[in-house]
């Protein structure tokens, strides 16, 4: 199975690969292949390239291209997870386009939604991550700012329900959640 998480930044999403990740390597029979994404966003902020409010064009073809390029990889596995898609720099793209901020283009959001499409048909299931908890401590990577989230979170479901994208909502603590994960995937 193909899993797609998404949810806008702080909802936990890398918190339960990782403990899907350990549950999976403790599990003493092991029938299936198990393989992931993460920190394609961390490595694009890290490399120079601005995401969240001041993404611009050469972040998202960045993220476009390193996300691509690890999904090679996909169909090498049983179960597959990827805690963010092109959905995230398509919802924060979109979501921007009313702020000032660098100027992107409505073609190349149009693109973007189009990769983002042909990208979604990868995935056997999105898995939604709602806000449920506060941000925490400001760091280098997400922004601080609550009422930007809101409208992340709000971006994501518009797109997943404009484009009828089959998903589940996760929700509850990190015990919960894996529990849920595990049950989704049957395994």
């Amino acid at each position: 199975m193909k899993i797609a998480f998404t949810g806008t930044h702080v909802t936990g999403k890398t918190t339960l690969l990782k403990d899907y990740e350990k549950y999976f390597e403790q599990k003493s029979e092991r029938k299936y292949s198990f393989g992931y994404i993460s920190g394609i966003a961390r490595s694009i902020i890290q490399r120079g390239f601005p995401l969240n409010k001041d993404g611009n064009i050469y972040s998202y073809v960045n993220y476009i291209n390193d996300q691509l390029e690890a999904e090679k990889t996909i169909n090498s596995y049983d179960i597959f997870i990827s805690d963010r898609t092109l959905l995230s720099p398509l919802a924060y793209a979109t979501a921007n386009h009313g702020l000032p901020r660098p100027f992107i283009p409505d073609y190349f959001i149009k693109m973007m939604e189009n990769i983002w499409l042909m990208e979604k048909e990868r995935y056997d299931l999105y898995v939604y991550f709602p806000i449920e908890f506060p941000m925490g401590s400001p760091d280098n990577i997400h922004p601080s700012d609550e009422e930007y989230r809101q409208l992340i979170d709000a971006t994501i479901v518009k797109l997943l329900n404009k484009f009828e994208v089959k998903y589940v909502t996760i929700t509850g603590n990190r015990n919960e959640r894996l529990k849920m994960l595990i049950d989704i995937l049957g395994i």
